[in-house]
């Protein structure tokens, strides 16, 4: 597999279209074509596939991309250090809103003061959506929220224990049962699906064969909390993202009938000699900060 296959088959996929890759690479569409086909040959597998219109990536090259963006990768490493004007090293982390706005925000900015020669690429999404980023090598470093970890491709740290609370305005009933009784109440407000705190919390209500009439979707904890903050519905939430507002008695824990694990807050790398000090350095800062806090 030639470099400049790996650049195509990488762009094929974030465009979904020869076309656009053709312009963004600076090759001719049928040179681009031409590219896939000989590797497709070399492979004797098939890498993509028109589905319903579109250009769709095949079991084979799904299960194959991650070395893909590993070479990809050690290509731009490689780059980076033959480079005599350029001694910065980029590191790509994916996190959870959840750790973004309680602390880790704080930890990235004080790495970009100390670290100038540290570049570091930021992006948020789902705790789930961030460990499959990490296997398929699109990130160096993912931070998760769950109730463990383990997978035999990637290392991980735990950074704290996360409380979970059942949360509401300070003048919503102060018990769960009496809470629901409330059509202003009984109204679950929390953030997309694919969130462990709302998977743990659906499969609570399961469970206890709880009866909850309204759910609402957000897009944020930010947007969760003002419509609580408007004295709307309840969620369940890590203590850490509501405690500045259950201090300060805008919003209360709601007590609850049944018992809730904690959930961890974990850091996952992966085991490549380039960037291994880097992630080191990583946790090392982020442990630190935590355990202060």
């Amino acid at each position: 597999m030639e470099l400049r296959q790996v650049k195509i088959i990488k762009t094929l996929i974030e465009t979904g279209s020869y076309t656009k890759t053709a312009r963004r690479l600076n090759y001719t569409q049928s040179n681009v074509t031409q590219q896939v086909q000989l590797l497709e040959k070399t492979l004797n597998q098939k890498l993509f596939d028109y589905r319903h219109k579109q250009l769709l990536p095949t079991p084979f090259l799904k299960e194959i991309l991650p070395m893909i963006n590993q070479i990809y990768d050690a290509e731009q490493q490689i780059k980076q250090i033959s480079s005599h004007n350029n001694t910065v090293r980029k590191v790509r982390i994916a996190a959870p809103e959840s750790l973004m706005i309680t602390g880790l925000s704080e930890v990235i900015k004080n790495m970009i003061h100390n670290y100038p020669n540290i570049d570091i690429n930021l992006q948020n999404n789902s705790c789930s959506m961030n460990q499959e980023k990490l296997l398929e090598d699109e990130v160096d470093i993912a931070f998760v929220l769950n109730d463990g970890v383990n997978h035999h491709k990637l290392n991980s740290t735990l950074i704290c224990e996360e409380d979970i609370v059942v949360v509401a305005h300070q003048e919503a009933p102060n018990h769960f049962d009496e809470l629901l009784q409330y059509r202003q109440y009984n109204h679950f407000v929390i953030n997309e699906k694919g969130s462990v705190y709302r998977n743990m919390f659906e499969q609570i209500i399961q469970n206890n064969q709880i009866d909850i009439i309204k759910t609402t979707e957000l897009w944020s904890i930010g947007v969760i909390k003002s419509l609580l903050l408007d004295n709307i519905g309840f969620s369940f939430l890590p203590y850490r993202t509501v405690k500045k507002e259950i201090e300060s008695r805008q919003l209360k824990v709601i007590e609850t009938p049944f018992s809730v694990e904690k959930l961890g807050s974990y850091i996952l790398t992966k085991s490549y000699p380039w960037n291994k000090d880097i992630n080191q350095l990583m946790i090392e800062e982020v442990t630190n900060f935590f355990s202060s806090k």
